[in-house]
């Protein structure tokens, strides 16, 4: 019988991440710093890797504070449901991500309470944490997963592998990636 720490790690999956929306990433925190900025990853799931293609900003009633940031939810909560059916449902939420500005690309204790609540609610979501200032911007991903019976349920928090991918030419451009600044696309 396997050992009850192997039957907690689930397969770690990659993440594979669109470079265009990697790139708006990166400008939209650099727009924002020395604040964090954020929003919601869109894309779907293909066995038990995901494949990020397009995103959301932190809407514009989001708080942004040098050490927090707090989205503006009923805004993402529209964004998810217009993407879905604009999609025909190929794009769905896979997660949450945001910038630590002048920081490093590591979940905090908030982070990971936060992945945790996301578990309760979804499948396997992402967080990704991108960290720098100017050209300097690393990217990390986590997936937070519920094991356990339903009396006894534990949130836990994995590393994942993230890589970075250019899409084909004929595939359609990610609307945030659309031919418009990222401080319009991010709301």
């Amino acid at each position: 019988m396997p050992s009850s720490s192997k039957m907690l790690r689930s397969q770690v999956m990659t993440v594979w991440m669109s470079a265009h929306v990697l790139r708006v990433m990166y400008v939209s925190a650099n727009e924002l710093f020395p604040l964090e900025t954020g929003g919601i990853l869109l894309g779907w799931r293909s066995g038990q890797d995901r494949v990020v293609v397009d995103l959301r900003g932190p809407g514009s009633r989001a708080l942004h504070g040098r050490h927090c940031f707090i989205p503006d939810h009923a805004w993402q909560v529209t964004e998810i449901q217009r993407a879905f059916q604009a999609s025909s449902g190929d794009l769905d939420y896979l997660g949450d991500w945001h910038s630590h500005p002048d920081g490093i690309a590591k979940m905090s204790d908030l982070d990971e309470a936060t992945l945790s609540k996301i578990t309760k609610r979804v499948r396997g979501p992402l967080m990704l944490i991108v960290a720098g200032r100017g050209t300097e911007w690393t990217a990390r991903c986590w997936k937070g997963q519920s094991h356990g019976s339903y009396f006894w349920r534990r949130q836990i928090v994995e590393p994942q592998e993230l890589t970075t991918f250019v899409p084909p030419s004929d595939w359609p451009k990610p609307e945030a990636c659309q031919d418009r600044s990222p401080s319009e696309t991010m709301q």
